[in-house]
Protein backbone atom coordinates (compact mmCIF):
# COMPACT_ATOMS: atom_id res chain seq x y z
CA UNK A 1 0.00 0.00 0.00
CA UNK A 2 1.28 3.48 -0.83
CA UNK A 3 2.54 5.48 2.07
CA UNK A 4 -0.15 8.14 1.89
CA UNK A 5 -2.97 5.85 0.85
CA UNK A 6 -5.75 5.69 3.41
CA UNK A 7 -7.45 2.47 4.43
CA UNK A 8 -11.20 2.53 4.02
CA UNK A 9 -13.05 1.01 7.00
CA UNK A 10 -15.73 -1.64 6.46
CA UNK A 11 -19.33 -0.59 5.88
CA UNK A 12 -20.89 1.13 8.86
CA UNK A 13 -24.39 2.37 9.61
CA UNK A 14 -25.23 5.68 7.90
CA UNK A 15 -23.61 8.59 9.70
CA UNK A 16 -25.96 11.43 10.46
CA UNK A 17 -24.58 14.87 9.68
CA UNK A 18 -23.85 16.87 12.80
CA UNK A 19 -25.68 20.10 13.21
CA UNK A 20 -23.60 23.16 12.44
CA UNK A 21 -23.23 25.67 15.24
CA UNK A 22 -24.94 28.91 14.40
CA UNK A 23 -24.87 32.33 15.98
CA UNK A 24 -27.73 33.01 18.30
CA UNK A 25 -30.60 34.64 16.47
CA UNK A 26 -34.13 35.57 17.35
CA UNK A 27 -36.23 32.42 17.21
CA UNK A 28 -37.81 31.98 13.80
CA UNK A 29 -41.54 31.62 13.50
CA UNK A 30 -42.45 27.95 13.27
CA UNK A 31 -45.46 27.12 11.14
CA UNK A 32 -46.99 24.07 12.80
CA UNK A 33 -49.07 21.96 10.44
CA UNK A 34 -51.76 19.62 11.64
CA UNK A 35 -52.83 16.65 9.60
CA UNK A 36 -56.24 18.12 8.91
CA UNK A 37 -54.87 21.55 8.01
CA UNK A 38 -54.79 20.96 4.25
CA UNK A 39 -55.64 24.38 2.86
CA UNK A 40 -53.01 26.19 4.91
CA UNK A 41 -50.41 23.69 3.82
CA UNK A 42 -51.15 24.17 0.13
CA UNK A 43 -51.50 27.97 0.07
CA UNK A 44 -48.60 28.94 2.33
CA UNK A 45 -45.85 26.92 0.70
CA UNK A 46 -46.86 26.70 -2.94
CA UNK A 47 -43.78 28.60 -4.10
CA UNK A 48 -41.19 27.06 -1.79
CA UNK A 49 -38.58 24.42 -2.58
CA UNK A 50 -40.26 21.38 -1.05
CA UNK A 51 -43.25 19.48 -2.33
CA UNK A 52 -45.74 21.45 -4.40
CA UNK A 53 -49.12 22.26 -2.89
CA UNK A 54 -50.91 19.22 -4.26
CA UNK A 55 -48.16 16.81 -3.22
CA UNK A 56 -48.18 18.25 0.30
CA UNK A 57 -51.91 17.72 0.50
CA UNK A 58 -51.44 14.17 -0.79
CA UNK A 59 -48.80 13.58 1.86
CA UNK A 60 -50.78 14.93 4.79
CA UNK A 61 -54.06 13.39 3.64
CA UNK A 62 -52.30 10.09 3.26
CA UNK A 63 -50.76 10.32 6.70
CA UNK A 64 -54.14 11.14 8.20
CA UNK A 65 -55.86 8.23 6.43
CA UNK A 66 -53.06 5.83 7.28
CA UNK A 67 -52.74 6.73 10.94
CA UNK A 68 -56.07 8.16 11.97
CA UNK A 69 -58.66 6.31 9.90
CA UNK A 70 -57.04 2.88 10.31
CA UNK A 71 -57.12 1.75 13.97
CA UNK A 72 -54.75 -1.14 13.29
CA UNK A 73 -51.79 1.20 12.92
CA UNK A 74 -51.94 2.47 16.48
CA UNK A 75 -51.05 -1.02 17.70
CA UNK A 76 -47.91 -1.24 15.61
CA UNK A 77 -45.21 0.50 17.59
CA UNK A 78 -41.53 0.08 16.72
CA UNK A 79 -39.80 -2.00 14.06
CA UNK A 80 -41.32 -5.25 15.22
CA UNK A 81 -42.82 -8.17 13.35
CA UNK A 82 -46.21 -6.47 13.72
CA UNK A 83 -44.98 -3.37 11.86
CA UNK A 84 -43.25 -5.39 9.16
CA UNK A 85 -46.25 -7.64 8.61
CA UNK A 86 -48.95 -5.00 8.44
CA UNK A 87 -50.74 -3.69 5.37
CA UNK A 88 -49.54 -0.24 6.41
CA UNK A 89 -45.86 -1.13 6.31
CA UNK A 90 -45.39 -0.50 2.60
CA UNK A 91 -47.79 2.46 2.71
CA UNK A 92 -46.04 3.99 5.72
CA UNK A 93 -42.68 3.74 3.97
CA UNK A 94 -43.97 5.65 0.96
CA UNK A 95 -45.42 8.40 3.12
CA UNK A 96 -42.28 8.54 5.24
CA UNK A 97 -40.26 9.14 2.08
CA UNK A 98 -42.56 12.03 1.13
CA UNK A 99 -42.28 13.38 4.68
CA UNK A 100 -38.48 13.28 4.39
CA UNK A 101 -38.66 15.15 1.06
CA UNK A 102 -40.53 17.91 2.82
CA UNK A 103 -37.96 17.97 5.63
CA UNK A 104 -35.12 18.14 3.10
CA UNK A 105 -36.46 20.66 0.62
CA UNK A 106 -39.37 22.43 2.29
CA UNK A 107 -39.35 25.75 4.16
CA UNK A 108 -37.11 26.11 7.20
CA UNK A 109 -39.79 27.14 9.68
CA UNK A 110 -41.71 23.90 9.47
CA UNK A 111 -43.10 21.43 11.96
CA UNK A 112 -45.78 18.76 11.94
CA UNK A 113 -48.24 17.99 14.70
CA UNK A 114 -49.23 14.36 15.05
CA UNK A 115 -50.45 11.82 17.54
CA UNK A 116 -47.90 9.73 19.42
CA UNK A 117 -49.04 6.62 17.51
CA UNK A 118 -48.24 8.36 14.23
CA UNK A 119 -44.82 9.33 15.48
CA UNK A 120 -44.06 5.77 16.53
CA UNK A 121 -44.94 4.44 13.08
CA UNK A 122 -42.71 6.99 11.37
CA UNK A 123 -39.91 6.17 13.81
CA UNK A 124 -40.34 2.51 12.88
CA UNK A 125 -39.92 2.89 9.12
CA UNK A 126 -37.58 5.89 8.82
CA UNK A 127 -34.42 3.93 9.72
CA UNK A 128 -35.08 1.82 6.61
CA UNK A 129 -34.45 5.04 4.66
CA UNK A 130 -31.38 6.12 6.62
CA UNK A 131 -33.25 8.65 8.74
CA UNK A 132 -33.71 9.04 12.50
CA UNK A 133 -36.04 11.14 14.63
CA UNK A 134 -34.17 12.75 17.51
CA UNK A 135 -36.67 12.16 20.31
CA UNK A 136 -34.62 14.33 22.70
CA UNK A 137 -35.43 17.32 20.50
CA UNK A 138 -39.17 16.75 20.81
CA UNK A 139 -41.42 18.52 23.28
CA UNK A 140 -43.77 16.57 25.53
CA UNK A 141 -47.19 15.69 24.09
CA UNK A 142 -49.90 18.27 24.71
CA UNK A 143 -53.03 17.67 26.75
CA UNK A 144 -54.73 16.06 23.72
CA UNK A 145 -51.92 13.57 23.19
CA UNK A 146 -50.46 15.36 20.15
CA UNK A 147 -46.76 16.01 19.69
CA UNK A 148 -45.06 18.64 17.52
CA UNK A 149 -42.16 17.37 15.41
CA UNK A 150 -39.94 20.25 14.24
CA UNK A 151 -37.94 19.90 11.05
CA UNK A 152 -34.72 20.10 13.07
CA UNK A 153 -35.59 16.87 14.91
CA UNK A 154 -35.38 14.81 11.69
CA UNK A 155 -31.79 13.62 11.25
CA UNK A 156 -31.12 12.55 7.68
CA UNK A 157 -27.97 10.51 6.97
CA UNK A 158 -25.41 11.80 4.49
CA UNK A 159 -26.20 8.94 2.12
CA UNK A 160 -29.94 9.66 2.25
CA UNK A 161 -29.32 13.39 1.68
CA UNK A 162 -27.22 12.69 -1.39
CA UNK A 163 -29.78 10.23 -2.74
CA UNK A 164 -32.79 12.51 -2.27
CA UNK A 165 -30.90 15.53 -3.66
CA UNK A 166 -29.94 13.62 -6.81
CA UNK A 167 -33.52 12.42 -7.27
CA UNK A 168 -34.89 15.94 -6.75
CA UNK A 169 -32.50 17.26 -9.40
CA UNK A 170 -33.75 14.64 -11.86
CA UNK A 171 -37.35 15.72 -11.19
CA UNK A 172 -36.42 19.41 -11.54
CA UNK A 173 -34.62 18.73 -14.83
CA UNK A 174 -37.63 16.84 -16.17
CA UNK A 175 -40.08 19.53 -15.07
CA UNK A 176 -38.01 22.33 -16.62
CA UNK A 177 -37.51 20.46 -19.89
CA UNK A 178 -33.75 20.72 -19.48
CA UNK A 179 -33.36 17.02 -20.27
CA UNK A 180 -36.11 16.03 -22.70
CA UNK A 181 -34.98 12.42 -22.80
CA UNK A 182 -36.14 11.91 -19.21
CA UNK A 183 -39.74 11.93 -20.37
CA UNK A 184 -39.47 11.45 -24.15
CA UNK A 185 -38.03 8.04 -24.99
CA UNK A 186 -37.48 9.05 -28.63
CA UNK A 187 -34.83 11.53 -27.43
CA UNK A 188 -32.71 8.84 -25.70
CA UNK A 189 -29.43 8.43 -27.58
CA UNK A 190 -27.02 6.82 -25.09
CA UNK A 191 -27.02 4.15 -22.39
CA UNK A 192 -26.38 6.85 -19.80
CA UNK A 193 -29.47 8.78 -20.93
CA UNK A 194 -31.53 5.58 -20.73
CA UNK A 195 -30.25 5.00 -17.20
CA UNK A 196 -31.19 8.55 -16.16
CA UNK A 197 -34.62 8.24 -17.79
CA UNK A 198 -35.32 5.03 -15.88
CA UNK A 199 -34.13 6.65 -12.63
CA UNK A 200 -36.51 9.53 -13.23
CA UNK A 201 -39.44 7.21 -13.91
CA UNK A 202 -38.71 5.39 -10.65
CA UNK A 203 -38.63 8.66 -8.68
CA UNK A 204 -41.24 10.72 -10.55
CA UNK A 205 -42.95 12.84 -7.89
CA UNK A 206 -46.02 13.28 -10.10
CA UNK A 207 -46.67 9.58 -9.56
CA UNK A 208 -46.93 9.50 -5.74
CA UNK A 209 -47.38 5.73 -5.34
CA UNK A 210 -44.03 3.90 -5.33
CA UNK A 211 -45.48 0.56 -6.50
CA UNK A 212 -47.24 2.26 -9.41
CA UNK A 213 -43.91 3.87 -10.35
CA UNK A 214 -42.38 0.41 -10.74
CA UNK A 215 -45.11 -0.48 -13.24
CA UNK A 216 -44.86 2.76 -15.24
CA UNK A 217 -41.06 2.42 -15.36
CA UNK A 218 -41.41 -1.11 -16.75
CA UNK A 219 -43.91 0.17 -19.33
CA UNK A 220 -41.57 3.03 -20.29
CA UNK A 221 -38.70 0.57 -20.74
CA UNK A 222 -40.84 -1.77 -22.89
CA UNK A 223 -41.85 1.17 -25.09
CA UNK A 224 -38.18 2.16 -25.44
CA UNK A 225 -37.24 -1.37 -26.50
CA UNK A 226 -40.11 -1.47 -28.99
CA UNK A 227 -39.08 1.87 -30.49
CA UNK A 228 -35.55 0.56 -31.00
CA UNK A 229 -36.53 -2.89 -32.31
CA UNK A 230 -36.19 -1.65 -35.90
CA UNK A 231 -32.42 -1.41 -35.42
CA UNK A 232 -32.16 -5.19 -34.96
CA UNK A 233 -31.20 -7.54 -37.79
CA UNK A 234 -34.70 -9.01 -37.67
CA UNK A 235 -37.01 -6.25 -36.37
CA UNK A 236 -40.13 -8.42 -36.49
CA UNK A 237 -38.54 -11.21 -34.43
CA UNK A 238 -37.10 -8.66 -31.99
CA UNK A 239 -40.50 -7.05 -31.49
CA UNK A 240 -42.12 -10.45 -30.87
CA UNK A 241 -39.43 -11.18 -28.28
CA UNK A 242 -40.07 -7.86 -26.50
CA UNK A 243 -43.81 -8.57 -26.36
CA UNK A 244 -43.04 -11.82 -24.54
CA UNK A 245 -41.23 -10.01 -21.72
CA UNK A 246 -43.08 -10.23 -18.41
CA UNK A 247 -43.18 -7.51 -15.77
CA UNK A 248 -40.58 -9.53 -13.88
CA UNK A 249 -38.28 -9.67 -16.94
CA UNK A 250 -38.50 -5.92 -17.48
CA UNK A 251 -37.92 -5.01 -13.82
CA UNK A 252 -35.02 -7.45 -13.60
CA UNK A 253 -33.37 -5.76 -16.60
CA UNK A 254 -33.94 -2.31 -15.07
CA UNK A 255 -32.41 -3.40 -11.76
CA UNK A 256 -29.15 -4.29 -13.53
CA UNK A 257 -28.90 -0.78 -15.02
CA UNK A 258 -30.05 1.41 -12.14
CA UNK A 259 -29.07 1.56 -8.46
CA UNK A 260 -32.00 1.14 -6.03
CA UNK A 261 -33.72 4.47 -5.53
CA UNK A 262 -34.29 6.02 -2.12
CA UNK A 263 -37.69 4.33 -1.72
CA UNK A 264 -37.02 1.03 -3.54
CA UNK A 265 -34.01 0.44 -1.29
CA UNK A 266 -36.30 0.97 1.72
CA UNK A 267 -38.85 -1.46 0.29
CA UNK A 268 -36.11 -4.00 -0.37
CA UNK A 269 -34.82 -3.74 3.17
CA UNK A 270 -38.31 -4.08 4.64
CA UNK A 271 -39.04 -7.18 2.53
CA UNK A 272 -35.66 -8.67 3.50
CA UNK A 273 -36.53 -8.22 7.18
CA UNK A 274 -39.86 -9.95 6.61
CA UNK A 275 -38.22 -12.84 4.73
CA UNK A 276 -35.59 -13.20 7.48
CA UNK A 277 -38.29 -13.42 10.15
CA UNK A 278 -39.64 -16.65 8.64
CA UNK A 279 -36.61 -17.77 6.61
CA UNK A 280 -39.06 -17.88 3.72
CA UNK A 281 -40.34 -15.40 1.12
CA UNK A 282 -44.02 -16.19 1.89
CA UNK A 283 -44.30 -13.57 4.65
CA UNK A 284 -42.76 -10.87 2.42
CA UNK A 285 -45.12 -11.79 -0.42
CA UNK A 286 -48.17 -11.64 1.87
CA UNK A 287 -47.11 -8.27 3.27
CA UNK A 288 -46.73 -6.82 -0.21
CA UNK A 289 -50.00 -8.39 -1.36
CA UNK A 290 -51.90 -6.72 1.49
CA UNK A 291 -50.41 -3.38 0.47
CA UNK A 292 -51.79 -3.90 -3.06
CA UNK A 293 -55.41 -4.24 -1.90
CA UNK A 294 -57.69 -1.46 -3.13
CA UNK A 295 -60.23 -0.87 -0.37
CA UNK A 296 -62.50 1.22 -2.59
CA UNK A 297 -62.73 -1.40 -5.34
CA UNK A 298 -62.48 -4.28 -2.85
CA UNK A 299 -59.90 -6.12 -4.94
CA UNK A 300 -56.16 -6.50 -5.45
CA UNK A 301 -54.59 -4.12 -7.95
CA UNK A 302 -52.11 -6.68 -9.28
CA UNK A 303 -52.08 -10.41 -9.94
CA UNK A 304 -50.18 -12.79 -7.68
CA UNK A 305 -47.62 -13.26 -10.47
CA UNK A 306 -47.04 -9.49 -10.62
CA UNK A 307 -46.78 -9.22 -6.83
CA UNK A 308 -44.20 -12.03 -6.82
CA UNK A 309 -42.27 -10.12 -9.50
CA UNK A 310 -42.25 -6.97 -7.32
CA UNK A 311 -41.06 -8.87 -4.26
CA UNK A 312 -38.37 -10.82 -6.10
CA UNK A 313 -36.95 -7.77 -7.85
CA UNK A 314 -36.99 -5.53 -4.77
CA UNK A 315 -35.22 -8.11 -2.59
CA UNK A 316 -32.66 -9.08 -5.24
CA UNK A 317 -32.12 -5.42 -6.18
CA UNK A 318 -31.44 -4.39 -2.60
CA UNK A 319 -29.33 -7.47 -1.79
CA UNK A 320 -27.19 -7.10 -4.90
CA UNK A 321 -26.53 -3.44 -4.10
CA UNK A 322 -25.31 -4.46 -0.62
CA UNK A 323 -23.17 -7.25 -2.08
CA UNK A 324 -21.59 -4.77 -4.53
CA UNK A 325 -20.86 -2.34 -1.69
CA UNK A 326 -19.34 -5.10 0.45
CA UNK A 327 -17.27 -6.22 -2.53
CA UNK A 328 -15.71 -2.76 -2.73
CA UNK A 329 -14.88 -2.93 0.97
CA UNK A 330 -13.28 -6.34 0.51
CA UNK A 331 -11.10 -5.01 -2.27
CA UNK A 332 -9.75 -2.30 0.03
CA UNK A 333 -9.41 -4.56 3.07
CA UNK A 334 -7.58 -7.22 1.08
CA UNK A 335 -4.66 -4.85 0.55
CA UNK A 336 -3.71 -5.66 4.14
CA UNK A 337 -5.44 -9.00 4.64
CA UNK A 338 -3.57 -9.94 7.79
CA UNK A 339 -4.45 -6.77 9.70
CA UNK A 340 -8.03 -6.80 8.40
CA UNK A 341 -8.73 -10.53 8.76
CA UNK A 342 -11.66 -10.03 11.15
CA UNK A 343 -13.26 -7.34 8.97
CA UNK A 344 -12.79 -9.50 5.88
CA UNK A 345 -14.58 -12.40 7.58
CA UNK A 346 -17.41 -10.05 8.53
CA UNK A 347 -17.78 -8.85 4.94
CA UNK A 348 -17.73 -12.41 3.57
CA UNK A 349 -20.39 -13.51 6.07
CA UNK A 350 -22.55 -10.51 5.16
CA UNK A 351 -22.24 -11.34 1.46
CA UNK A 352 -23.31 -14.95 2.15
CA UNK A 353 -26.27 -13.60 4.12
CA UNK A 354 -27.49 -11.46 1.21
CA UNK A 355 -26.87 -14.30 -1.25
CA UNK A 356 -29.10 -16.45 0.97
CA UNK A 357 -31.85 -13.83 0.80
CA UNK A 358 -31.62 -13.80 -3.00
CA UNK A 359 -31.92 -17.60 -3.03
CA UNK A 360 -35.21 -17.35 -1.10
CA UNK A 361 -36.72 -15.59 -4.14
CA UNK A 362 -34.98 -17.44 -6.98
CA UNK A 363 -34.81 -21.03 -5.73
CA UNK A 364 -37.03 -21.26 -2.64
CA UNK A 365 -36.74 -24.29 -0.39
CA UNK A 366 -40.03 -26.03 0.47
CA UNK A 367 -38.75 -27.79 3.61
CA UNK A 368 -40.37 -25.34 6.05
CA UNK A 369 -43.67 -25.47 4.16
CA UNK A 370 -43.60 -29.28 3.93
CA UNK A 371 -43.48 -29.52 7.72
CA UNK A 372 -45.53 -26.41 8.48
CA UNK A 373 -48.29 -28.05 10.61
CA UNK A 374 -45.77 -30.03 12.68
CA UNK A 375 -43.44 -27.06 13.09
CA UNK A 376 -46.34 -24.79 14.08
CA UNK A 377 -47.76 -27.19 16.66
CA UNK A 378 -44.45 -28.25 18.22
CA UNK A 379 -42.63 -25.55 20.18
CA UNK A 380 -39.55 -27.77 20.29
CA UNK A 381 -39.29 -27.81 16.50
CA UNK A 382 -36.34 -25.76 15.20
CA UNK A 383 -38.63 -24.04 12.70
CA UNK A 384 -41.46 -23.31 15.17
CA UNK A 385 -40.98 -19.53 15.18
CA UNK A 386 -40.64 -19.43 11.40
CA UNK A 387 -43.85 -21.45 11.07
CA UNK A 388 -45.64 -19.07 13.44
CA UNK A 389 -44.54 -16.08 11.35
CA UNK A 390 -45.75 -17.74 8.13
CA UNK A 391 -49.14 -18.73 9.57
CA UNK A 392 -49.57 -15.26 11.06
CA UNK A 393 -48.93 -13.66 7.66
CA UNK A 394 -51.45 -16.01 6.03
CA UNK A 395 -54.09 -15.15 8.66
CA UNK A 396 -53.52 -11.40 8.12
CA UNK A 397 -53.84 -11.85 4.35
CA UNK A 398 -56.57 -14.46 3.86
CA UNK A 399 -58.36 -14.73 7.22
CA UNK A 400 -58.33 -11.17 8.55
CA UNK A 401 -62.09 -11.29 9.19
CA UNK A 402 -62.19 -14.88 10.48
CA UNK A 403 -62.43 -15.86 14.11
CA UNK A 404 -59.22 -17.59 15.10
CA UNK A 405 -59.81 -20.03 17.93
CA UNK A 406 -59.16 -23.64 18.97
CA UNK A 407 -61.77 -24.85 16.47
CA UNK A 408 -60.54 -22.92 13.41
CA UNK A 409 -56.76 -22.81 13.99
CA UNK A 410 -56.03 -26.43 12.87
CA UNK A 411 -57.84 -25.79 9.58
CA UNK A 412 -56.15 -22.43 9.10
CA UNK A 413 -52.72 -24.02 9.63
CA UNK A 414 -53.47 -26.74 7.05
CA UNK A 415 -54.69 -24.10 4.60
CA UNK A 416 -51.67 -21.92 5.35
CA UNK A 417 -49.53 -24.80 4.14
CA UNK A 418 -51.38 -24.87 0.80
CA UNK A 419 -51.41 -21.08 0.40
CA UNK A 420 -47.68 -20.95 1.16
CA UNK A 421 -46.84 -23.78 -1.25
CA UNK A 422 -48.77 -22.03 -4.03
CA UNK A 423 -46.92 -18.79 -3.21
CA UNK A 424 -43.50 -20.44 -3.35
CA UNK A 425 -44.35 -21.89 -6.76
CA UNK A 426 -44.64 -18.28 -8.02
CA UNK A 427 -40.93 -17.88 -7.29
CA UNK A 428 -39.80 -21.11 -8.94
CA UNK A 429 -38.96 -21.98 -12.50
CA UNK A 430 -42.09 -23.35 -14.26
CA UNK A 431 -40.32 -26.67 -14.76
CA UNK A 432 -39.61 -27.09 -11.03
CA UNK A 433 -42.99 -26.11 -9.59
CA UNK A 434 -44.58 -28.48 -7.08
CA UNK A 435 -47.99 -29.81 -8.09
CA UNK A 436 -48.82 -31.12 -4.62
CA UNK A 437 -49.68 -27.60 -3.48
CA UNK A 438 -52.91 -26.22 -4.91
CA UNK A 439 -55.81 -24.03 -3.81
CA UNK A 440 -58.14 -26.93 -4.63
CA UNK A 441 -56.89 -28.61 -1.46
CA UNK A 442 -58.11 -25.80 0.80
CA UNK A 443 -60.39 -27.05 3.57
CA UNK A 444 -63.62 -25.24 4.40
CA UNK A 445 -63.65 -23.44 7.71
CA UNK A 446 -65.67 -25.30 10.38
CA UNK A 447 -68.94 -23.79 11.45
CA UNK A 448 -69.20 -22.61 14.98
CA UNK A 449 -71.39 -24.92 17.12
CA UNK A 450 -74.95 -23.70 17.51
CA UNK A 451 -75.55 -21.95 20.79
CA UNK A 452 -78.26 -23.43 23.02
CA UNK A 453 -81.21 -21.15 23.46
CA UNK A 454 -81.54 -19.96 27.02
CA UNK A 455 -84.80 -20.97 28.64
CA UNK A 456 -86.91 -18.22 30.16
CA UNK A 457 -86.58 -18.00 33.92
CA UNK A 458 -90.29 -18.92 34.44
CA UNK A 459 -89.92 -22.22 32.54
CA UNK A 460 -86.85 -23.16 34.57
CA UNK A 461 -88.74 -22.54 37.84
CA UNK A 462 -91.61 -24.81 36.67
CA UNK A 463 -89.20 -27.64 35.98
Amino acid sequence: MAKNEKKNPPVKAPVVDKEKKEEKKAPAKIDVLQLGDMEKLGKSYAQNGGLDANRRIDLLTGLRIMFHDDPVVAKNLGLTEEVVNTINGITALGFAAAFIDEVQFGPSGWAAKMRVAQLEQLKAVMPLLGVQIDTKALPAPDKDGNITVPKEAIKVSKEAKEKTAAEKKLNDDAKSGKKEYLTDLTKIETDEQLKEALEFQLTNKDNPRPVARLVTTAQFYRSYLEANAEKANDPKAELAKIHEFTLSDLLQDISTMVEPTFVTAGFGKMLCISAETSNCVVSAFNMFKRACFDKKLNKYEYTDEEIAAFVRVLIVWYANSKIASLGKDLKVLSKDAKANAKAIDGCNNAIKHFQGLIALTTDPDFSIIDELPDAYNNVENANHKCAEAIVKSVIETYYKDAEVNDLTTPVIVLNAQQYSGVTLNLFRDPLTKRDDYTLEKLVAMPEAPAKEEEKPAEEESKN
